[in-house]
């Protein structure tokens, strides 16, 4: 299978929205549906070409034959795009579908991926929830993902709970301070604090102070079958 056929089976997969309401038996009931890194580089690609071109989400919608809400959350990365879809969006920007798969991949990175170098991890701009992500995961770990989440005053995840999957999170406070909700409880962690949950706890999270805050996130991914190699998110 070519490069850009698994990176087309990858943002094929259906995957649900991640959030839950604030009921912990509802929000437990989306564990094991990770959000995928991909479909969250794609979603901002597909913007900043509708941006670039002046148009509406509407409007592209209309032209491309599909709602108006699956094309919203398919820019949020909350959704994603079926090959029919690429291809329907890529015609439509005038870009190739190669060329989407293809920046929505890691860099091939050194030393067969074991060695991101700086200048080349991946961002997830998340502008409109205060936060974004750098990725320092070298593209040839498939059980671990690193990354730096800034988080700017008043930024959060939402009002509701969510979950990301199996496996279990570590992060630590570099800079500012995060109100972390875990399941029923709430704690209010510094710079220097360090804390971890199970990917499948119910949580949200937002820094509730005046300067930004930075974490670093280490999450190890469970993944459901072989070859699947989504990424979760903090």
């Amino acid at each position: 299978m070519s490069r850009s056929d698994s990176a087309a089976s990858r943002v094929a997969r259906p995957v649900p929205e991640h959030h839950a309401s604030p009921s912990l038996a509802r929000a437990a009931s989306f564990a094991g549906r990770p959000e995928s890194a991909v479909d969250l580089w794609l979603g901002q690609q597909l913007r900043q070409l509708r941006k670039q071109q002046g148009r509406s989400l509407a409007d592209v919608a209309r032209a491309c034959g599909m709602s108006l809400g699956l094309l919203s959350q398919i820019e949020r990365g909350l959704s994603s795009a079926s090959v029919k879809v690429l291809h329907l969006l890529a015609r439509e920007f005038q870009v190739s579908v190669n060329s989407l798969l293809r920046n929505a991949e890691h860099t091939q990175g050194e030393d067969g991926g074991r060695v991101a170098r700086a200048g080349t991890h991946r961002f997830i701009d998340l502008s409109e929830k205060g936060i974004s992500k750098e990725m320092y995961t070298p593209p040839a770990c498939s059980s671990m993902d690193l990354c730096r989440a800034t988080i700017e005053p008043g930024g959060s995840t939402g009002n509701e709970l969510f979950v990301t999957g199996q496996g279990e999170q570590i992060g630590v406070v570099l800079k500012g301070s995060l109100e972390l909700w875990v399941g029923d409880r709430v704690m209010l962690l510094n710079e220097g604090d360090s804390f971890c949950y199970a990917s499948s706890t119910p949580r949200r999270w937002r820094n509730p102070g005046s300067q930004t805050t930075e974490v670093i996130w280490a999450i190890s991914n469970i993944t459901q079958a072989a070859g699947d190699d989504t990424q979760q998110a903090p």
